[in-house]
């Protein structure tokens, strides 16, 4: 019953989602601001897959392919949608539109009268202060938003940095706010000679609380005066959070199931098909340890499900079909080709077998060895891609694993740069730190053995060594000191055997 409620269920949001784009005359799909594609001269479907609402658009130079999973919100004229890249951790917001040629023009106008509302605010809470800088302006060499109204309040030689957030923009802006905040109060520090500069204050829509909340709660507070605050804009007063409470990190583990029985007799399914081929693939159950992942280096290929009578299903994500008699050359087939490409001696690397998850790709390496970022981890214990929940929200953890002292470490894994890496990270690390507090990691059949340190964890950034963000040093100055930070820069050419060009050992705080 449980099956049947949630294919309709799918089905409604299917066909929701079509009568929306259909009722448009130009459709228009846009990620952040940003227009993906013109729905008028694109192709695109919505299908169901694995139980998953698929949406794909395509044109003759690109492709896009999101996993439905609800509708966030429906008003006028917009219809946004939670989505999922292929394998990505994270949910973010797509949103299907009619394009209208003054749809810039209006941003505009709705960024200035956020700003005029958000300033007429300030004014009453900083009476007898002078506002300065206040600006929206997107200033990219030193790394500041147009998503953000930021400033400055002084009275004499104190000032108080303020940046503010309307409701009305993307979640990845309410994600970033506190990078942002702290980039704006450096900047201020170091640039203002007649005032000091030890207060920030981060105004928020209700839903971006939470979040920012946790992060802010893991902040050294010696380094910068931190308050946040909620405030919905219509005259009403920011109230300010209070990070003990709202800062209070609830999270649970999903249990480690391996089935090393299962996956055997599966491999030998696989070899009657493939033959020596079979040797070349990884595979791994799931959280469930019911299904079986195929992969070539971390891309799934297949997937097996079942056990007395097995289902296998092979493609990508978007091209998914159930294997049977007819199809079993164009399985074979299909293998041999993604191995050919996806490995290191491939001669094509614009390849999409190549190119595709890139990341997961480096973490099935550092999963066969991760002591090749740093010899102090445990060659026996490297976790991949640990779901931890805290809330309603389900994070999952690049690598979790430990060193050979006993104490935890949370991985995580970037190929570009990203100028939140310090704050998305510490999402996990407070997860697991919760997580060891609580002692559950042993209770769900993590670390079987071995005596865990009482320490709190490590937490190591893991990047090509020229792709770690300006502001990442910095940005980890203002984390608790408490929290140990390994910066771990690593070979651009890390296809062809992982390299740490360095390793750094930082006090977060310091």
């Amino acid at each position: 019953m449980a099956h049947e409620s949630e294919a309709k269920s799918l089905c409604a949001l299917q066909h929701e989602v079509e009568a929306f784009i259909q009722s448009l005359a130009h459709p228009v799909v846009v990620e952040d601001e940003v227009e993906l594609f013109d729905l008028t001269s694109a192709r695109w479907q919505l299908s169901t897959q694995f139980n998953k609402l698929l949406f794909e658009a395509w044109n003759p130079t690109r492709t896009l392919a999101r996993r439905v999973e609800e509708v966030a919100y429906r008003d006028g004229g917009r219809l946004g949608v939670f989505v999922r890249k292929p394998h990505a951790r994270e949910t973010s917001v797509i949103e299907f539109r009619e394009l209208h040629p003054q749809q810039r023009k209006g941003r505009e106008r709705e960024r200035s009268a956020f700003r005029q509302e958000f300033v007429a605010m300030l004014k009453q809470e900083f009476q007898g202060w002078r506002l300065e800088k206040v600006t929206n302006r997107s200033d990219r060499e030193h790394s500041f938003s147009t998503w953000y109204t930021r400033g400055l309040a002084r009275q004499g030689r104190t000032g108080c940095a303020f940046i503010g957030l309307s409701r009305g923009e993307a979640p990845a802006a309410a994600d970033a706010v506190l990078a942002f905040g702290l980039i704006w109060l450096d900047w201020l520090r170091n640039r203002s000679d007649r005032a000091t500069v030890p207060r920030l204050r981060i105004y928020l829509p209700r839903e971006a609380v939470g979040l920012n909340a946790q992060r802010a709660a893991a902040i050294n507070h010696r380094a910068v005066q931190l308050e946040l605050f909620e405030w919905n804009g219509g005259g009403e007063r920011p109230a300010r959070v209070v990070l003990e409470t709202a800062g209070d990190v609830s999270t649970r583990l999903v249990r480690h199931r391996p089935n090393e029985a299962l996956i055997s007799r599966h491999r030998e399914l696989l070899r009657d098909l493939l033959s020596d081929d079979v040797d070349r693939v990884m595979m791994a159950t799931d959280t469930s340890g019911k299904f079986v992942s195929v992969r070539v280096a971390g891309l799934e290929i297949a997937r097996i499900e079942g056990d007395l009578s097995p289902k296998i299903y092979f493609g990508l994500e978007g091209s998914i079909r159930r294997l049977d008699d007819n199809s079993q050359d164009g399985f074979r087939n299909f293998v041999s080709r993604v191995l050919a490409r996806r490995n290191a001696a491939s001669e094509d690397t614009t390849d999409e077998f190549y190119r595709l998850q890139s990341e997961r790709w480096l973490e099935s390496m550092l999963v066969s060895n991760i002591t090749r970022i740093d010899p102090a981890l445990s060659p026996g214990f490297a976790y991949p891609q640990v779901p931890a929940f805290s809330r309603t929200d389900r994070g999952v953890i690049d690598i979790l694993s430990v060193t050979r002292g006993g104490r935890l470490a949370v991985i995580e894994l970037k190929l570009e740069e990203q100028i939140n890496l310090p704050f998305q990270a510490l999402d996990y690390w407070l997860r697991v730190e919760k997580l060891r507090q609580e002692r559950k990691f042993q209770d769900y059949g993590y670390f079987p053995g071995v005596a865990l340190a009482d320490a709190k964890p490590t937490l190591y950034l893991v990047v090509p060594a020229f792709r770690f963000h300006s502001t990442t040093t910095r940005m980890l100055r203002y984390l608790d000191p408490s929290i140990t930070v390994m910066q771990i820069g690593i070979n651009d050419q890390w296809r062809q055997g992982i390299k740490a060009l360095f390793r750094r050992e930082l006090r977060a705080g310091v």
